[in-house]
């Protein structure tokens, strides 16, 4: 016969076991969501230290002028993917923010094809910088980054949208992929497209782009020449750029100190 001290001490084994293992299993739930919101905030500087070390342990394969070109377009198209998302996309959404943050919630135009565009556009950006570059075994290595550091900044993402928009959100995310698009299901935007947002919000991305693919034509002429053949043109576009670059982000603070971004 099991004594009754015998089966109270079974019973708190079990308890201890079972909160255990439910203290482990919001462990698991939480750890990824952490991850998610922390490479979210810093999701403008990760790419940096990989792009470091492709230019020192990754020579590019040809000076071809054929990975150029198709590298350009495709990072263009990425740039194009990311303007029509922000210049179509509802107030407060889409934004550079080191916050998670959503006024509304994007459901129509790129929206309703999949459920993110941006990273899409984003994607396409780091593809074709490294297509330039002529680089196929970086590329690769970038593509594996990007799906990792996206996966993570999803999870959390949509965390968020389902605590603040709840049954909607649900209902958007069962119509719509989250990666693979699915054209059938493609909703005309409610409003028009705000050429002036663009112009602000995407002042960095363009900024970016095309200043690395200035520091790529340069790598690579200087890799397969030997020198760089045209110094002054180089330090005169990279130039005019940062004074573009520096100019947007004086008129756009000038333009919120008013009130009208």
């Amino acid at each position: 016969m099991v004594s009754p001290v015998t089966v109270a001490v079974k019973s708190m084994d079990y308890e201890l076991d079972t909160s255990s293992l439910s203290r482990y299993i919001k462990a698991m739930q939480t750890w990824p969501l952490r991850i998610g919101k922390f490479l979210f905030r810093f999701r403008s500087f990760t790419p940096l230290p990989l792009i470091l070390l492709t230019f020192i342990f990754f020579k590019p394969v040809s000076n071809s002028l054929l990975w150029t070109v198709t590298g350009l377009i495709v990072a263009c198209a990425g740039e194009g993917i990311r303007m029509i998302s922000v210049g179509y996309a509802g107030s407060g959404t889409s934004g550079r923010e080191t916050f998670l943050k959503a006024e509304s919630l994007n459901t129509t135009g790129l929206y309703s094809l999949v459920r993110n565009p941006l990273y899409w556009g984003n994607g396409l950006i780091f593809a074709g910088l490294l297509t330039m570059y002529a680089q196929p075994a970086a590329l690769l290595l970038f593509i594996g980054f990007l799906f990792l550091q996206y996966h993570f900044i999803v999870l959390a993402e949509e965390t968020f949208l389902r605590e603040r928009y709840g049954r909607n959100y649900a209902d958007y995310s069962s119509r719509v992929n989250r990666w693979l698009p699915r054209c059938r299901n493609y909703a005309r935007p409610g409003h028009g497209f705000d050429g002036r947002k663009v112009f602000f919000k995407e002042n960095d991305s363009c900024f970016n782009l095309l200043l690395a693919a200035l520091l790529i034509l340069a790598w690579k002429e200087n890799v397969f020449s030997g020198k760089l053949r045209q110094p002054l043109l180089y330090t005169c576009l990279a130039l005019a750029l940062i004074v573009f670059y520096a100019w947007v982000k004086i008129l756009k603070k000038k333009e919120k100190a008013r009130g009208a971004v």
